[in-house]
């Protein structure tokens, strides 16, 4: 479970920090070891492609690695927001999530993100319900992103909606903590930290979270997974979750766990759905 280091603003990040906090969107060429095959596209370019379309990054991370000569070349995402956004629902503002690399270990790819300002909390749309974009790394990658990321924001109103439905549906206590299982299995798989009990996932850290619709579920277990410090049941010592330090690993959970809320939605059984690593 590779680390990683994050830095946001809400007022929209200068290429000279992201020059200094996520170093391998500005490379010029692609780490040693890729195949002959690798179509080498600087994220820098399509940054900039992104900027002049109107969308401003606001939060960017970078893979740690200790291979020598590898960390500018490892898999960074970056969150955009358009300059003109209006709030959504639920203290919501719409974002692109753009992932990449230049180690090989992925291609461009976007989702459609909701950023919940109440809890300075981001949500990943999943493939499922807004359809992510892959991006080969060919010369006309600039363009494409730029075209797909503006797409992706004309479907706002269809998350909306979609987020007005989780608003809508109340959960038994039976289906709260059936989906904080659900998560926690996503999460950890087999590497649930012992003497967790899922229900603290469901723990609230605001009053306005204090509810039992599906919205509110929702951002609750992503808040908690997310940023960890959850209680763990250990005799003889007090202990608490980790936060998320993997990019990958990020991405994967926020993207199961509204495809799950969406499956809820619509009767059917997430908890069978299979979950997929990487």
């Amino acid at each position: 479970m590779a680390a990683h280091h994050t830095v946001r603003s809400e007022s929209g990040l200068s290429m000279e920090t992201l020059r200094e906090h996520v170093p391998s969107v500005f490379v010029d060429s692609p780490f040693s070891g890729v195949s002959s095959r690798y179509g080498f596209v600087p994220t820098s370019d399509v940054v900039e492609g992104l900027r002049s379309a109107g969308l401003v990054p606001v939060s960017a991370g970078q893979t740690l690695t200790r291979i020598e000569g590898k960390q500018d070349y490892t898999r960074h995402v970056l969150r955009f927001r358009p300059d003109y956004a209006p709030t959504i629902v639920g203290e919501a503002l719409p974002e692109v999530v753009l992932l990449n690399s230049h180690d090989g270990s992925s291609g461009f790819k976007m989702w459609l993100g909701m950023f919940r300002m109440v809890c300075a909390n981001g949500l990943i749309v999943s493939d499922k319900a807004m359809g992510a974009v892959s991006i080969p790394h060919r010369a006309n990658a600039v363009e494409h992103a730029r075209r797909q990321s503006l797409e992706l924001i004309e479907r706002v109103s269809g998350i909306g909606q979609q987020i007005e439905t989780f608003q809508r549906i109340e959960l038994s206590e039976s289906d709260m903590f059936q989906f904080a299982e659900y998560a926690a299995s996503v999460r950890w798989g087999a590497e649930r930290p012992a003497g967790l009990n899922a229900r603290e996932l469901l723990t609230p850290r605001r009053f306005e979270d204090a509810r039992r619709n599906l919205w509110a579920v929702l951002n609750t277990v992503q808040e908690n997974l997310t940023k960890g410090g959850v209680n763990l049941n250990r005799a003889g010592r007090r202990s608490s979750t980790r936060g998320m330090r993997s990019i990958v690993d990020d991405t994967r959970m926020n993207t199961r766990l509204w495809e799950a809320a969406d499956m809820l939605t619509r009767g059917e059984n997430y908890r069978e759905a299979e979950i997929i690593e990487g």
